[in-house]
């Protein structure tokens, strides 16, 4: 804990040297993100409203994989991705563990397709049953008919929740990609529920804080709120459109270059 207050009184000096108006905004993982906020709840010098922390959005994407990974454990998915030809059996089950965050989230969007491809298409056989027997029946909209199945059948209504949930997922890499301030927090606020049911009980306990501090943003902090909403909580590296990273996931990228190909102390032995 001392070594992040040291940091966080390092940040704090930098950036009142460069604009002193201005709150500072540390992104850190789940762990130190834990230790900051205490620091902040017993640190006048450090609190709430002179300090924005925030949860790295990189590992919120991580561990919302792994919370989905979770809920499809069990479920044959890795077998269906393997019998595709998607991926080998072990990176289908590597998969379920985030192993890999891009491999993934791919794998997902994929998922996601698929399901819905399905879904439209047993909607659709479903409206043509009902116009063969009655062209004049009033035929119920997809959402309705969606949620009538699921209370009904309870593999359609675990598949239903997987694509509900992956889209969920996928929303939050939108809503970095397009630097969506709003659409991120409301996603965060979708997740929280599943993060509690599957029980990651770090992340249920810390989003949470991280979820209530977005919200205050408004109020205590309106300047860096008005700032977020134009997109600055994420790093624009490019002019590109959907190409907007997390704060975390930008400085691991930077990471990986400061360090090369033999670590910083240029030592192979050093690894």
């Amino acid at each position: 804990m001392a070594m992040i207050a040291h940091s966080m009184r390092v940040i704090k000096v930098a950036v009142k040297h460069v604009n002193p108006s201005q709150a500072p905004v540390i992104a850190l993982d789940q762990p130190l993100f834990a230790l900051a906020k205490q620091i902040q709840w017993k640190i006048p010098e450090f609190g709430e409203d002179k300090f924005v922390v925030m949860m790295g959005g990189l590992h919120i994407e991580m561990a919302s994989f792994k919370m989905l990974g979770k809920w499809l454990s069990g479920s044959g998915w890795p077998e269906v991705m393997c019998n595709a030809g998607i991926a080998t059996q072990g990176i289908a089950e590597s998969i379920l563990s985030t192993s890999h965050v891009t491999r993934t989230r791919r794998a997902h969007q994929v998922t996601a397709e698929s399901l819905f491809i399905l879904l439209n298409k047993a909607y659709n056989q479903y409206k043509a049953s009902l116009l063969e027997e009655n062209e004049h029946c009033n035929i119920p909209a997809f959402a309705d008919w969606k949620e009538e199945r699921a209370t009904k059948s309870p593999h359609f209504h675990y598949w239903a929740s997987v694509l509900d949930l992956e889209l969920m997922c996928l929303l939050l890499v939108r809503a970095f990609r397009e630097a969506d301030f709003p659409l991120y927090v409301d996603t965060i606020r979708k997740i929280l529920p599943w993060m509690f049911v599957m029980d990651p009980p770090n992340y249920s306990r810390w989003l949470s804080v991280h979820y209530r501090d977005m919200c205050l943003l408004p109020s205590k902090h309106p300047d860096i709120y008005n700032h977020f909403s134009d997109g600055a909580f994420v790093v624009h590296k490019t002019t590109r459109v959907f190409s907007s990273t997390a704060l975390d996931h930008a400085h691991q990228q930077v990471n990986a270059v400061v360090k090369g190909e033999v670590g910083l102390t240029e030592h192979p032995a050093a690894l």
